[in-house]
């Protein structure tokens, strides 16, 4: 753009001397005209504004050259949380008659999350807690988690029982002729730990899950080891009154679920006997 300059003739030339185009000041130094000379200003400010648009996206500013204007578009906050203000505000959590120790709990039929005073277990519900009498340690209180409740404290009264205590169970059979064998049946409990047998002579004794396991091993020889899921429980071999240790000791149970194990003695004593055969366990089902 061309720039039609007065005339310069007879002018001072210490730059006082000042032409304004475009809003652009030029100055005349005795030989050119310059942009922000001595005693000049490069650029009139009062050519530029700014327009405030509407709110819209991530915000921007834009310029036109043209016009000096400068437009700012602030940004879209409509979607963000601008304030905090109390929880009860918000449209998702309803809150009515706050008391102490409540917690907001989420009903998902209402969509929401509500104040709820956690639930006390009733008797049926709470778990029953075991300790030893020989322990020495008085509980007075128990602690403990619920998915429908949360944790709750109750008072240990009521909730303890003794653990179960070691105990035997003992079968006699019938006179046996040395090397003879009879089918005998002792009852325990359903499921028990397995820690001692006990023979009043010399025998072999076998313990089985139920009558079939001992039909099917009636044939295996005293030199030969049950096969692993045939049924055997235990056995064991004495040379008289002995009480062999089961280490480690074994699970006995009744496959059918009753109080009963069965038992194959054989009389090794060399003579005519009456077997008596004592199992020492802990119960672990009734």
């Amino acid at each position: 753009m061309a720039i039609n300059f007065p005339a310069t003739a007879g002018q001072p030339t210490d730059g006082t001397f000042t032409y304004t185009a475009a809003g652009i000041t030029y100055s005349w130094n005795g030989e050119s005209w310059t942009a922000a000379g001595s005693g000049a200003t490069a650029t009139d400010l009062t050519v530029f504004s700014v327009t405030n648009d509407t709110a819209s996206g991530g915000g921007s500013l834009a310029y036109n050259s043209n016009t000096g204007d400068f437009t700012f578009t602030p940004p879209d906050l409509s979607g963000y949380l601008t304030s905090i203000g109390t929880i009860a505000n918000h449209n998702d959590v309803n809150i009515s008659g706050v008391a102490d120790n409540q917690l907001l709990k989420y009903n998902a039929a209402n969509l929401a999350w509500e104040n709820w005073t956690p639930n006390y277990l009733t008797a049926e519900t709470d778990p029953v807690f075991t300790a030893s009498a020989a322990s020495g340690i008085t509980l007075t209180k128990i602690s403990y988690w619920d998915a429908a409740y949360g944790w709750g404290d109750h008072s240990a009264a009521g909730y303890l029982t003794a653990l179960p205590s070691r105990t035997t169970a003992q079968i006699t059979t019938a006179p046996l002729l040395s090397t003879g064998s009879t089918d005998v049946s002792i009852t325990t409990p359903k499921t028990y730990a397995l820690l001692k047998i006990q023979t009043s002579h010399a025998a072999w004794v076998t313990l089985y899950t139920d009558t079939a396991s001992r039909t099917s091993d009636a044939s295996r020889t005293e030199t030969t080891d049950p096969l692993p899921g045939t049924g055997v429980i235990a056995e064991v071999i004495t040379g008289g009154a002995v009480t062999q240790l089961i280490s480690p000791g074994t699970i006995g149970y009744n496959s059918a679920g009753t109080g009963t194990t069965y038992l194959k003695v054989v009389n090794k004593s060399g003579s005519t006997a009456n077997i008596t055969v004592t199992l020492h366990y802990v119960a672990l089902e009734g």
